[in-house]
């Protein structure tokens, strides 16, 4: 993709795209969302409050009343951003070819693995409430997807560590707890054992170290893991970044 100028007046008032809590003011900046993200691309952002917002803000009624006749229950992400993509010429043709054998792929997908594949991408951009909830819609369509419970215990690991990206140490032992239930691998009884002491103390981790008969070497290995968490310096002006601790937490959390 080259340098693109903007080629349609920005908006006044700007689209809200709820998945990454970002405002967009341009037909651009959606071709470099709609690019560039393609897992979150559902019926959150293509739909008529969209369409309406592209006519009314950025002037384009022939491409609002194009992606009206698109929406729809039986929707293709595909056939819905091309037109917008070739408003201005966004993509090259091998461009197009790429990211259509993607959503292609991704459509073909179960709808609870395309859904944690979703929570995935929002946990690694730090949206994590909006990753949790993706997750648990995951894994109320394991079942009906076929998926085994393999999957479900990744999900639930994964679920995990976004609990435990917000601090948030009892649902994150909860989460990890189930995990370790289904895959019995060695990871998912290190985030087992090690959320079990940073949520329910020392007591219970080393209970639970012995009851899972945890050799010397790895036993050693959290111990020291769990020391460095605990030996953190602080500065001694802690104000700045105790705020931009606040900052990204509300960042993450969209609170």
């Amino acid at each position: 993709m080259g340098y693109i100028l903007c080629q349609v007046p920005r908006a006044k008032n700007p689209y809200y795209i709820e998945n990454i809590s970002t405002n967009i003011y341009s037909i651009e900046e959606l071709c470099y969302y709609m690019y560039h993200n393609i897992y979150l691309l559902d019926e959150s952002i293509m739909n008529e409050s969209l369409c309406l917002w592209i006519r009314d803000e950025l002037g384009l009624e022939k491409l609002c009343q194009k992606l009206l006749s698109l929406t729809g229950d039986n929707m293709d992400v595909g056939e819905f951003i091309l037109p917008i993509f070739k408003e201005i010429n966004y993509l090259t043709y091998t461009e197009f070819k790429e990211i259509s054998k993607k959503l292609k792929t991704l459509e073909e997908q179960p709808e609870g693995v395309r859904m944690k594949q979703k929570g995935d991408y929002l946990f690694s951009h730090e949206k994590y409430i909006n990753a949790i909830r993706v997750y648990m819609q995951a894994l109320q369509k394991t079942k009906s997807d076929n998926l085994g419970v393999q999957y479900k215990g990744s999900i639930y690991n994964n679920m995990g560590c976004t609990y435990a990206r917000l601090f948030q140490t009892a649902e994150a032992f909860e989460c990890f707890e189930h995990a370790y239930d289904i895959l019995h691998s060695g990871r998912a009884l290190k985030s087992y054992l090690l959320s079990a002491y940073f949520n329910k103390g020392k007591e219970l981790y080393e209970q639970l170290c012995e009851k899972e008969g945890v050799d010397q070497k790895t036993k050693h290995m959290m111990d020291a893991q769990i020391k460095k968490a605990q030996d953190v310096v602080l500065p001694k002006n802690i104000d700045p970044l105790l705020d931009n601790w606040a900052l990204s937490y509300h960042r993450s959390t969209d609170l």
